[in-house]
């Protein structure tokens, strides 16, 4: 029971000191696009997975950060960074993941709504 505990506070350390340096680190167009929602590290603390959700632009259009490149560019630059800043024995290895929960959530909605409203009318 201690180890799922000590995960956990391991994911919230992580989320918080990630989600600090990206607003730290404003200057990089694609780390400033970026908001952590949850950090799941290994048991062994070797790999993280951090989930981001990219602001989009005015007109909605997909930036720089929902790349592959630039999800890799942002885990490298905050894995170089977040060394300093955290104190465990081993920082885990980041890998950014594009946390697509609110677009899946806000779909399901407009067809729901679309179901009732054909209900309505039949």
């Amino acid at each position: 029971m201690t180890h799922k505990r000590r995960l956990e506070q391991v994911n919230e350390l992580l989320r918080e000191e990630i989600a600090s340096l990206l607003i730290l680190e404003n200057t990089d167009p694609v780390l400033a696009a970026m908001t952590v929602t949850e950090v799941r590290v290994t048991p062994d603390l070797s790999f993280a997975r951090v989930f981001v959700m990219i602001r989009r632009g005015a007109a909605g259009e997909v930036s720089e950060a929902e790349s592959p490149a630039g999800l890799q560019h942002a885990a490298e630059k905050v894995q170089k960074l977040l060394g300093g800043r955290i104190h465990i024995k081993r920082t885990p290895r980041l890998r950014f993941e594009v946390d697509d929960t609110a677009e899946r959530a806000e779909r399901i909605e407009q067809l729901l709504n679309e179901v009732r409203d054909d209900w309505d009318h039949a």
